[in-house]
């Protein structure tokens, strides 16, 4: 089986969240199920955010001077405005 990259994950994480939070939201589902998935819910909302900080931390490595200190960096798509 292919792995997938992080933002895949990352979306595919992110999606079963968002069904997981509607089923829950939705009240008919049973008490035990219930509780599965909101173990698995937290679990998915603890992956996105870890991806979500890396993201972050790549992003401000990638925008850091020569001597270190953040640089702004304009997006790819305001560069063109």
């Amino acid at each position: 089986m292919p792995k997938k990259s992080k933002s895949q994950s990352f979306e595919a994480d992110l999606n079963r969240l968002e069904e997981i939070v509607k089923r829950l939201e939705d009240g008919s589902v049973p008490l035990e199920e219930s509780m599965k998935l909101f173990q698995e819910g937290t679990q998915l909302a603890a992956s996105c955010g870890k991806l979500l900080d890396e993201a972050e931390q790549e992003i401000v490595k990638l925008t850091k001077g020569p001597d270190g200190s953040l640089q702004e960096v304009p997006f790819a798509n305001e560069q063109a405005e």
